[in-house]
């Protein structure tokens, strides 16, 4: 790695510590992802009753174009930024100390790396994240189990099919075996995706700090810090968002194509439910 990446590397970490200790980027970063599904959810409408009745085809679609969605959101975020403190930006800042980072010769994160105005501090705290740090805390997390050992605890096989009920809500589950399979196959695939989606959430200290260096900071700061490498926000938006909205869509068209081999005459999750749970063929 660069001198110039490590330079870029260093004051990353020093945003995230700044940014977890003043604010909550993963509960913002849910927040944008609730207005995404929103977002998703109408557009998965509009294709249905544009005539995209497979499901298999219109989720992947769906959760790409929420994607889209997704980044306009972070660029909305990022001019918030800008305009909040575009009049009274102010870096509190040696470059010789980043150059060196050495932690313990900072009496304080925030004197060392610190810029103020209306809107407020933009930073970070907290370490790093990894990719398969996330996805060993989503293996061993109860999503991973729960949905799948309840559907596979509560059917019970009696001749071709299977039925199953809740006395509480009084559902009538009839399906074939083959169909119950479909089902399962659905649920696992939808907990995959879901899981592919909160790796963003896992990750969004890191996220924020490196689209706000590059969508924030350098405009106004480039130089004071032109040691730092620097890139377009959208690049680093994308290189830490675009594999887990690949991998969720991939899960979802799976889970849409089980959805449909379960109830063929389905064109949503709704049609699928009342198939399974009024046994409609």
């Amino acid at each position: 790695m660069s001198d110039r990446a490590n330079r870029r590397q260093r004051t990353i970490e020093l945003l995230k510590r700044r940014l977890l200790r003043r604010g909550t980027p993963r509960l913002l970063v849910s927040l944008i992802l609730m207005l995404t599904g929103l977002g998703g959810f109408l557009i998965s409408f509009s294709l249905l009753h544009l005539g995209v009745s497979q499901m298999w085809l219109r989720y992947p679609v769906v959760i790409l174009l929420a994607y889209c969605l997704f980044l306009l959101l972070l660029r909305l975020w990022l001019a918030f930024q800008r305009a909040q403190d575009r009049s009274n930006l102010e870096l509190d800042f040696d470059p010789s100390g980043l150059a060196d980072f050495n932690p313990s010769g900072l009496t304080n994160y925030d004197e060392a790396f610190r810029f103020s105005g209306t809107g407020g501090d933009a930073g970070g705290g907290g370490a790093g994240g990894s990719w398969g740090e996330s996805v060993a805390a989503s293996s061993s997390s109860p999503l991973a189990s729960s949905p799948s050992a309840s559907v596979s605890s509560s059917a019970s096989v009696s001749g071709g099919s299977t039925t199953s009920s809740s006395g509480g809500l009084g559902l009538d589950i009839d399906l074939d075996s083959e169909g119950c399979l479909f089902i399962l196959l659905a649920i696992a695939a939808i907990i995959a995706g879901l899981v592919a989606v909160f790796y963003v959430v896992y990750a969004a200290p890191a996220l924020l700090a490196e689209i706000l260096l590059d969508g924030v900071l350098l405009t106004g700061l480039y130089k004071r810090l032109k040691g730092i490498e620097q890139r377009h926000w959208l690049w680093s938006a994308v290189r830490r968002t675009l594999l887990p909205a690949l991998l969720a869509a991939l899960f979802f068209s799976l889970a849409g194509f089980a959805m449909q081999k379960a109830a063929p005459e389905a064109r949503s999750v709704g049609e699928v439910w009342r198939h399974i749970t009024k046994g409609e063929r």
